[in-house]
């Protein structure tokens, strides 16, 4: 059958069912041939609508337009009072389906009001209106009727729409109470019999009938109530019309009135308290549902917390989820940390019915997942849950033919997560396709968190045993010695490398202590390290001690001690990294003895330097010198007998005399340089004030002394050492600074003699002041070192340098 047949066969339906109900309502016309008091066609017109879609109203206009045109009324009349029929259906179901969220199942108190006030008193409305304007029109009602008739058919289409309206809609799709057939039988027969009981008699009070319809509305919900009410009003309409009953003892306005009053108020209060049945026992699964999961998560929680390996609180968990939801199928899909996009499969399994789903459980078990791939390849892309209404229909489902095979349908998966990162599938299924529950959905995330607890503590406990692992194979077979004492500093552990270095096992030294192996001169300073590690005044420390061994040697030891504290900051233990330095202290005070001789030999060579140039600048002053002045006496006589006749004779004489007085003064300089007669003669202060003059006058350089009064009383080779390097110290400015102006600065005191020369050059780079190749401050350097002097630099680019020896006097 194509779309547009069937649609037109629908249409033709309701129509015929239309007409057919109006042909009913036909029976109960009183004031006018097509207006009944009750009438059923607006409840199927309704319901129609409401069921199958507003685009079925052709055929209520259809039915309605036949009915009236066979009943009489003209086609104009007929067409209008269709219109007025068809407004009323769809103005009433567009603002139930669209306004008010109307549920065709009235099981809640809102969908029965919206019913009352919307469906039956708004929307007819419309149909009375425009019938009773059709009926005027067409010359068919006297205008003096026209308001009784308008009030006879509003209360009769709202009947219609409060008594077939809802038993239409509720046995349609509404879920079905349960069958009780005896009490079913009983409350028909209740009825039946209390009717006929109360409308034989026309002084009885028919509302007693309304605990039956209670009755109905407890036990059977709406659809019960619905149909009790549907027996009540065909039973009180046929006794009425034929002349039974309490609705025909007064005139025919008010009869209608109270007929109708009684048959709305037993509909709207049954279906009112039908709805709140069934509102509080929606309540009440509602809420032992929500106990059920609240239990379900204690279980998980208690598991989780109980389970010694993640793998036994995931088994508890799927055990748990499918006896909650009664899902027979549970399985668990892991993700590898080498391997997070994919998921592969588990041998953790629930199976209610092991033997009847074998097969599946082979192809899941073969089956490896990618990221986005299958149920559990979803959860792990997307990292939230995912339901599958019908997973053998679904085109993302690899296992689809090993699960229709096994019979199952709906599908349900969690991610289990730690942190970010997902790192296990739970996956249920079920025989049965079920609509997604956000509130499972949440549950099982909750579920799924706690999991990730179980398993993220599980991968901690496992790395912290690594660690200890780690840490204890690093302690036992570390080449460096490591001990650990308490508070007490009594050791508590140690490892083999700091007994062999101690010389005792681990039991003897669990009963000692640093005090009882350290060395007596080194146990003060010790002890003074381990109290200020202990107030907190440091977290740690280094020193070289030397420790007593069992055998009575005595060795040296590199020490590096920290404190473990607790929450409150007082330190529980103490670690010592201790390093035997027994050799290298052995080089290096063989080193030191090594560097003394040099030092000494250093100095004994630069004392043998500064005699030999004492003794160069004698003999060239004295014997060069000597025989100059006698060269220069030989020429003086020679001039003096030059005759006047040879005058280019004398003016060589007079040349050569010349070169002897240059090469004396020449003489004099070098001899000055090899040793300046001053240093000797005059002492350190006017040897400085000499070079000082020289180093001006050589260089330009403006050189300004600051120097004390008298001599420093410096030994001969201290006052040479000075000496030599303040020379060094000019030849740097000269050679380095491009500075314009040194001054010199000369302190004593009663212990030292401090020398400052300090320059306004470009200053010296801090690489430069390290440079093992700069051989000037080198030697100056050794030179201070031979009388434990020391030679400092300081300065910085632009700023000019300083430089700052400190010499001990001596003795």
């Amino acid at each position: 059958m194509t779309q547009r047949l069937r649609y037109a066969f629908q249409i033709a339906a309701v129509a015929v069912a239309y007409y057919a109900a109006a042909r009913v309502g036909l029976l109960a016309a009183v004031a006018q041939s097509i207006v009944s008091s009750a009438w059923p066609p607006s409840g199927v017109a309704l319901a129609a609508l409401l069921l199958l879609g507003l685009r079925l109203w052709p055929g209520i206009a259809l039915g309605a337009f036949l009915l009236n045109w066979t009943a009489g009324v003209s086609a104009a009349g007929a067409a209008g009072i269709a219109l007025g029929n068809t407004l009323e259906a769809v103005a009433g179901a567009w603002l139930l389906g669209r306004v008010v969220d109307f549920r065709p199942s009235l099981e809640r108190a809102r969908d029965v009001i919206a019913l009352v006030v919307v469906g039956a008193l708004a929307s007819t409305t419309l149909s009375a209106t425009l019938g009773v304007a059709s009926l005027w029109a067409s010359g068919a009602v006297a205008p003096d009727a026209l308001r009784r008739l308008w009030f006879v058919w509003w209360s009769g289409d709202a009947l219609g729409d409060l008594l077939v309206a809802p038993l239409l809609l509720t046995w349609a799709r509404a879920a079905r109470p349960a069958v009780r057939r005896l009490e079913a039988a009983g409350l028909l027969a209740a009825l039946l019999l209390l009717t006929a009981l109360l409308f034989r008699n026309p002084f009885a009070y028919v509302y007693a009938v309304f605990p039956v319809i209670v009755w109905a509305a407890l036990r059977f919900g709406s659809g019960g109530t619905t149909a009790a009410t549907a027996v009540v009003a065909a039973l009180t309409i046929w006794y009425t019309l034929r002349g039974l009953g309490p609705f025909v003892a007064s005139t025919p306005t008010e009869n209608l009135a109270l007929l109708q009053t009684f048959l709305a108020l037993t509909c709207v209060t049954g279906l009112v308290l039908a709805a709140a049945t069934a509102e509080r026992g929606t309540a009440e699964r509602a809420l032992e549902q929500e106990a059920a999961f609240v239990r379900l998560l204690q279980d998980v929680a208690v598991a989780a917390n109980e389970a010694q390996t993640a793998e036994h609180a995931l088994q508890t968990s799927i055990a748990g989820v499918c006896q909650m939801t009664g899902w027979p199928v549970g399985h668990v899909y892991l993700v590898p940390r080498d391997e997070p996009e994919v998921a592969r499969p588990s041998a953790i399994w629930h199976d209610d019915g092991l033997s009847l789903r074998e097969p599946f459980r082979r192809v899941t078990e073969a089956t490896v997942l990618r990221r986005g791939v299958g149920l559990p390849g979803r959860v792990l892309a997307t990292k939230r849950p995912a339901w599958v209404l019908d997973v053998t229909r679904d085109d993302n489902f690899p296992r689809a033919g090993a699960a229709a095979e096994a019979g199952l349908c709906a599908g349900i998966a969690f991610p289990v997560l730690v942190g970010p990162d997902v790192v296990a599938v739970l996956e249920f299924f079920s025989p049965k396709a079920s609509a997604p529950d956000r509130t499972l959905l949440d549950v099982l995330t909750q579920i799924g968190t706690q999991l990730g607890r179980v398993i993220e503590r599980e991968r901690a406990a496992e790395a912290l045993r690594e660690r200890e692992a780690l840490l204890a194979a690093m302690f036992d077979q570390s080449a460096v010695g490591i001990a650990v004492a308490d508070r007490s500093a009594r050791f508590i552990r140690s490892n083999r490398a700091f007994q062999e270095m101690i010389g005792y096992d681990a039991r003897e030294l669990e009963s000692l202590s640093y005090l009882d192996i350290t060395y007596a001169e080194d146990l003060p300073r010790n002890s003074d390290l381990i109290a200020e590690l202990a107030r907190g005044v440091r977290s740690a420390f280094t020193f070289e001690k030397r420790y007593c061994r069992k055998d009575g040697r005595v060795i040296w030891a590199h020490v590096t001690a920290s404190r473990l504290p607790a929450e409150d900051g007082v330190p529980l233990r103490f670690v010592g990294m201790v390093e035997d330095v027994t050799e290298r202290k052995a080089a290096e005070a063989e080193l030191e003895r090594y560097r003394a001789q040099l030092r000494g030999l250093a100095a004994r060579l630069e004392a043998a330097r500064e005699a030999e140039r004492a003794r160069i600048a004698r003999e060239i002053h004295d014997e060069l010198g000597q025989a100059l002045t006698a060269l220069k006496i030989d020429l003086l006589w020679l001039r003096k007998r030059v005759p006047k006749s040879s005058p280019e004779l004398a003016h060589k004489v007079d040349g050569m005399t010349a070169i002897i007085d240059s090469t004396a003064q020449e003489i004099q300089r070098v001899a000055a340089e090899l040793r300046p007669s001053v240093l000797d003669e005059l002492g350190l202060r006017a040897a400085i004030e000499w070079e000082a003059r020289e180093f001006a006058t050589r260089t330009g350089i403006d050189c300004r002394l600051q120097l004390p009064e008298g001599q420093p009383g410096l030994d001969a080779s201290r006052g040479t050492a000075v000496f030599r390097i303040f020379q060094e110290a000019l030849t740097n400015v000269a050679r380095h600074a491009a500075a314009t102006q040194v001054l010199v600065r000369l302190d004593f005191t009663p212990n030292a003699l401090e020398l400052t020369v300090q320059d306004n050059g470009r200053g010296i780079r801090e690489g430069a002041l390290h440079n093992s190749r700069s051989l000037g401050l080198l030697g100056m350097r050794e030179r201070a070192g031979n009388f434990n002097g020391n030679v400092s630099l300081a300065g910085s680019p632009g700023a000019g340098t300083t430089l700052t020896l400190t010499m001990p006097r001596g003795v």
